[in-house]
């Protein structure tokens, strides 16, 4: 599991395939709206498992400061501020599915 480090995040930047890996147990299910959502943002959800080594986890750090400055640029610096507001919306309204 040594996808996500510096170089794969400039990859997936170039390639405009960012995603932003999470680990642990996921905290809902991942359905439509929200893949659009994430869409909308430019970026992909991956789910790391919840067993992973210190070193995996410096490459999911080194990979999403990357894949932030990616976002950034795209999106604007208050992008996550938006994207928040947006993923509120649908919990709320029981839309995630």
């Amino acid at each position: 599991m040594t996808r996500y480090n510096y170089l794969t995040a400039k990859i997936d930047s170039w390639r405009d395939k960012p995603r932003i890996a999470q680990v642990g147990i996921p905290d809902f299910n991942y359905g439509v709206p929200i893949i659009s959502l994430n869409e909308k943002y430019g970026f992909h959800q991956s789910n790391t498992g919840c067993i992973v080594t210190r070193a995996q986890l410096r490459g999911i750090e080194s990979y999403h400061t990357e894949i932030e400055k990616y976002l950034n640029k795209r999106n604007g610096k208050d992008w996550r501020k938006k994207y928040q507001t947006e993923l509120d919306y649908l919990i709320k309204n029981k839309l995630t599915e």
